[in-house]
């Protein structure tokens, strides 16, 4: 499975499970042309946001952040920054390695 089928898998899980949870997904796994890109950064996407934000306040965290990868994947400095960032500000904000664990980190989380 790759980051895109398993992004697509946990909002699925989502819409599914945790009807009326408010979240976003980032496009920065997508593919695209320069020009795209370019418009995407004029816009206000930043490079390392982590790739699913839900927003809902729950264990003393104002909202959860998880960058999803592989079980081989690998974050980058800016993924990383944005965790660390992220988790100084009182979100909770993880990486997650295949579908089980952002699975098992939104039903501890939301549950």
């Amino acid at each position: 499975m790759n980051e895109q089928n398993l992004q697509e898998a946990i909002v699925t899980y989502i819409q599914l499970k945790y009807k009326g949870v408010i979240y976003c997904a980032s496009a920065g796994g997508l593919r695209t042309s320069i020009s795209q890109a370019a418009k995407m950064k004029r816009a206000g996407y930043v490079k390392g946001v982590p790739d699913l934000q839900i927003m809902e306040a729950r264990h003393n965290y104002y909202g959860l952040f998880i960058e999803l990868k592989t079980k081989k994947g690998r974050l980058s400095t800016h993924q990383i920054q944005w965790i660390d960032d992220l988790n100084f500000k009182g979100y909770l904000a993880r990486c997650c390695k295949g579908l089980e664990e952002a699975m098992d980190l939104i039903d501890w989380y939301l549950e």
